[in-house]
């Protein structure tokens, strides 16, 4: 059967969207991290959802815009910076990140998340995940300061910040939430002639 890759998304996001469907707070869906190739943003427009997006990088905005062209789809997405969100505070009802916070530095991840949890309404939802300390690459690159690595691929300058299972927490530290759930995933995927490991932390937390 040819089923079309852009139409399936991770397992987390339909368990994100479990939680959703319990929720009774109103309000839109804001998406930290919405550019790429394949902008996940996509689910919640075809849900019916109010839905949107920021993201910081010109080009990886533009890759979005030119897929929703491509796909007569209309997803409402702008440049934004997710450690300043240009929103007022209790705007959404739901914030999402999904393998976007973890190429920052854990002093930005830290202003990140207490934006995210800033324009959430008391009773949203935000997902966000982490990297763990227990993915193959961990180590790989130029350590900027403990966790963190810069690595290079061709002439672009990436970064990644992984954390330990504890560690992650302390991100909700001082923050009016509640964790409702927590879930550590370590993927085994055949990558060429190779199997990668790749481990990540996801977090669905609630403001109270």
């Amino acid at each position: 059967m040819n089923i079309a890759k852009e139409l399936l998304y991770p397992a987390p996001f339909y368990n994100f969207l479990s939680y959703i469907s319990d929720s009774n707070v109103d309000g839109p869906i804001l998406d930290c991290g919405s550019g790429g190739p394949f902008p996940k943003q996509e689910l919640f427009e075809q849900l019916g959802f109010n839905n949107i997006g920021i993201e910081c990088s010109e080009e990886r905005l533009e890759m979005a815009q030119d897929y929703a062209k491509q796909h007569s789809l209309k997803l409402l997405m702008q440049l934004g910076d997710m450690r300043s969100i240009p929103f007022e505070s209790n705007y959404f009802g739901y914030v999402y990140s999904w393998n976007t916070i973890f190429h920052m530095n854990k002093k930005d991840i830290k202003k990140a998340v207490k934006e995210m949890i800033r324009v959430l309404r008391p009773g949203g939802l935000c997902f966000v995940n982490f990297l763990s300390v227990d993915s193959e690459f961990y180590g790989e690159g130029k350590e900027q300061n403990p966790g963190e690595f810069v690595r290079f691929y061709g002439d672009e300058k990436v970064m990644h910040t992984f954390f330990t299972d504890e560690e992650s927490d302390g991100f909700f530290e001082n923050l009016e939430i509640e964790i409702l759930y927590k879930e550590k995933r370590v993927l085994h995927k055949k990558l060429e002639d190779r199997i990668m490991k790749d481990s990540y932390i996801d977090y669905i937390v609630q403001k109270k």
